[in-house]
């Protein structure tokens, strides 16, 4: 049985494509305001180079399937240095965050601020609970990944990726266009939630991995909601094991004052979009590429 051809995905082009229009964006930046996000343009530049010869590596591995996944989840890394490239880039369009017209949609939408009233369920013990599933969130994207791929077949993993992908890219573009700092830094008197280790571990990560600027809207509840579909898709041991631990850091996003409720209805929405569109695109390619039928 002779090799597949190996060509490169949707994931692997989103990266491709959407590293060249941060890097575009990041030299007007620089032009615009000296921005520091210019330094960027050398790994952008290693990391193009690197996707576009992944097909290849991907084709030569075919035979050692556990390699073929990482490099076939290559994306899912491509993504996390994106949203570092959209943090560099949130004051291109405007340095005046959007948190106080997010802070009063939530209050007028539900007559209160979602955030102070949370701080009243503060409990050590909720907060430490709420943090694991909260930073549960990123092994869980490259679990479900394998899942689908040992599960449901590359396809199938595929398509997850490339819809976690366009979720992903919507956030961040908005990130840039819409900035907001989320409430811990806008909301006056709210602190963080009392813990014990996991709140001591998330400070720290906290100082590498967040940045001012992301909140709106939740990237998180967007690719949270790609998640719950393709573990429904994957199976139901899978979506019952997925599924509550999305619903807790969905939660864990408003108590820990992470995000307004408003940037979260924002993600889902995103997410379902996402979806359709990966889908959409999905069937598009299979109609063009399918066999012509016999007369």
């Amino acid at each position: 049985m002779g090799l597949k051809v190996s060509h490169q995905t949707d994931g692997e082009r989103l990266v491709v494509y959407t590293l060249v229009f941060f890097s575009l964006l990041a030299v007007i930046d620089y032009f615009l305001h000296r921005s520091r996000s210019i330094y960027f343009l050398p790994f952008n530049l290693l990391i193009i180079l690197f996707f576009l010869n992944l097909p290849g590596w991907r084709q030569k591995y075919q035979s050692k399937p556990e390699l073929e996944f990482w490099l076939q989840a290559a994306p899912l890394a491509g993504y996390a240095y994106l949203y570092k490239l959209a943090g560099s880039l949130v004051a291109l369009v405007t340095s005046n965050p959007r948190d106080p017209w997010l802070a009063r949609l939530d209050a007028s939408i539900f007559g209160i601020s979602p955030n102070e009233w949370v701080s009243s369920l503060y409990r050590p013990w909720l907060t430490e609970l709420l943090i694991l599933a909260y930073v549960a969130y990123l092994p869980l994207v490259v679990v479900l990944a394998y899942l689908l791929f040992k599960q449901n077949g590359e396809e199938q993993s595929n398509l997850y990726i490339f819809s976690l992908g366009l979720a992903y890219l919507a956030c961040f573009i908005l990130f840039i266009i819409f900035p907001a700092y989320s409430p811990r830094f806008y909301i006056p008197d709210i602190k963080p939630a009392p813990g014990y280790f996991f709140r001591g571990l998330m400070n720290k990560v906290e100082i590498w991995g967040q940045y001012r600027g992301g909140s709106f809207p939740s990237a998180h509840c967007a690719a949270g909601t790609v998640m719950i579909y393709y573990a429904f898709k994957a199976g139901h041991r899978t979506f019952w094991f997925v599924f509550p631990l999305i619903l807790l850091f969905f939660f864990s996003t408003v108590y820990g004052q992470y995000h307004y409720v408003v940037d979260i209805l924002a993600g889902i929405i995103i997410g379902l979009l996402a979806i359709a569109a990966a889908g959409l695109m999905d069937r598009k390619k299979a109609k063009n590429f399918s066999p012509p039928q016999v007369q």
